[in-house]
């Protein structure tokens, strides 16, 4: 059903588990290659260092990291107890060594934009087919 409603709405569509994936991508669906790293999963705890090293063995092709960046004033921490994960996403996106890091990577940062793109060609090629 949702990937059917991706399709009809030409929506990127988040795709996790590796049996998931490879199915989707056998009926010649863009989705990511590696099952999505959310920072709720890491810990604050030297963060910064944890992010480089997966910067740096990054494997070649799609991957989606889900970061949650925030200012942690007073108004976050109000609003949420997991301020901490938010700042501490913020401060190394702003970061130069991030900066740097995906530059010497060669990283390429998409959009879903671009994904929805891909989403919604080949959800007409299916139609075309059908």
């Amino acid at each position: 059903m949702i990937v059917n409603l991706a399709c009809k709405y030409g929506l990127a569509l988040r795709v996790s588990g590796k049996p998931f994936i490879e199915k989707l991508q056998r009926q010649g669906y863009p989705t990511n290659n590696y099952n999505l790293l959310d920072s709720y999963d890491l810990g604050t705890q030297d963060k910064p260092a944890c992010y480089h090293k997966l910067l740096r063995e990054l494997p070649a092709g799609l991957s989606e990291w889900a970061m949650h960046p925030g200012i942690g004033g007073t108004e976050l921490q109000a609003i949420t107890p997991s301020w901490h994960v938010r700042q501490a996403d913020f401060d190394f996106l702003m970061s130069q060594e991030a900066q740097d890091l995906v530059e010497e990577e060669g990283i390429i940062i998409l959009s879903y934009e671009s994904l929805q793109e891909l989403w919604k060609g080949s959800a007409l090629d299916k139609q075309r087919m059908n």
